[in-house]
């Protein structure tokens, strides 16, 4: 099903914009999470709130079958 929200944009069964630059600006941002995962620059903070060396981002929330979402913590000097 699809239709218009209230914002006046063409949505699908999803909820999620059909227009082309929203479907490939959230393929990026996916493209990008998945790359800081895969290198292991994401992780979980330890009980005293300090992330691993070599981390950078923070995973912040996980949601089964969802890419988690994660925040920068901080910056490599690589």
């Amino acid at each position: 099903m699809t239709g218009k929200d209230g914002d006046g944009k063409q949505r699908n069964g999803t909820g999620r914009s059909t227009d082309p630059a929203a479907a490939r600006e959230r393929a990026a941002k996916e493209a990008f999470v998945r790359g800081v995962i895969e290198r292991g620059e994401a992780a979980k903070p330890d009980r005293n709130g300090k992330l691993p060396p070599g981390a950078t981002h923070e995973i912040v929330e996980e949601v089964e079958g969802e890419l988690p979402k994660i925040r920068r913590r901080r910056f490599s000097l690589r």
